[in-house]
């Protein structure tokens, strides 16, 4: 829901900290990004003694980082077509030159640019630790694709890998500055899902996707269509149709058959309390 309204809603809540919740808008409340907020924790909703509720800021930080990676680029005021394109991340725009931005959470010392980084003194701090990486030497790292998934990784992914977000969206300039024995990416389970791991395995051969062990019962609970507000499907690159990776037959299959795909949001429902 990459959209003005939902774009309007996050920075006026950033700006007002509160929300009624009378002025929400019914397509926002149903929206997937609208349960991401509530289930990561980012807002909260607060009854009125009168009567009604409002919506809550939890973490200004987080809720900002949230908003800066779902728009990596604010509107023009005149919501010209460059702007939109700018923050909608529509697929024509041209190439840019990757700053190589980084988030990194975890609860290992991580090597960042030859300097030794208390990883879990900033997780705790701060929730995360954000670098412009030239290179970042650990033993494990798990590249996340939603910033909302990767402040919660640890929930449903191993403690020993370091978990990385990339700022602006994933590409081989900043994988190329990764140095580690072993590479996991937890992305969506989705084509675009399915592109950025294969992707990842071109510069780490030996990469793994996770899949949880539940994902049969996840994906017959949760998943939601393939298909845009505007009936428009998610189609699978060509690399994607042609993969022989156990992994992605699997999941592409599972989409082919129901035209419906996993967020991995899907994953945290269970710990949303914890």
């Amino acid at each position: 829901m990459q959209n003005k309204t939902f774009y309007n809603f996050i920075l006026k809540l950033l700006k007002e900290e509160k929300i009624n919740a009378s002025s929400v808008s019914p397509s926002i409340k149903k929206s997937g990004d609208f349960k991401t907020l509530l289930n990561g924790n980012f807002i909260s909703y607060s009854q009125a003694v009168s009567g009604g509720g409002s919506y809550l800021i939890n973490n200004k930080e987080n809720l900002q980082l949230y908003f800066k990676s779902k728009f990596p680029k604010e509107l023009q005021d005149s919501y010209s077509a460059v702007g939109n394109i700018g923050t909608y991340r529509n697929t024509k725009t041209g190439k840019r030159k990757s700053q190589n931005v980084v988030l990194v959470r975890g609860f290992k010392n991580v090597k960042i640019n030859s300097e030794i980084v208390d990883l879990e003194k900033f997780t705790n701090l701060f929730g995360t630790f954000s670098a412009q990486v030239y290179k970042l030497e650990t033993n494990k790292i798990c590249i996340v694709e939603n910033l909302d998934s990767f402040l919660l990784s640890e929930k449903v992914i191993d403690k020993d890998y370091v978990f990385i977000h990339t700022y602006g969206g994933l590409g081989k300039s900043v994988l190329n500055k990764f140095i580690a024995k072993e590479v996991l990416i937890f992305p969506d389970y989705d084509y675009k899902g399915l592109q950025n791991y294969l992707m990842v395995k071109k510069v780490f051969p030996n990469a793994e996707i996770f899949i949880p062990k539940d994902y049969e019962k996840l994906f017959k609970t949760f998943s939601r269509t393939i298909k845009t507000k505007q009936g428009r499907e998610q189609n699978p690159s060509k690399e994607v149709k042609e993969s022989i990776d156990e992994n992605v037959v699997k999941v592409r299959t599972d989409i082919y058959k129901s035209k419906r795909f996993l967020e991995q949001q899907a994953l945290f429902v269970k710990h949303q309390d914890d």
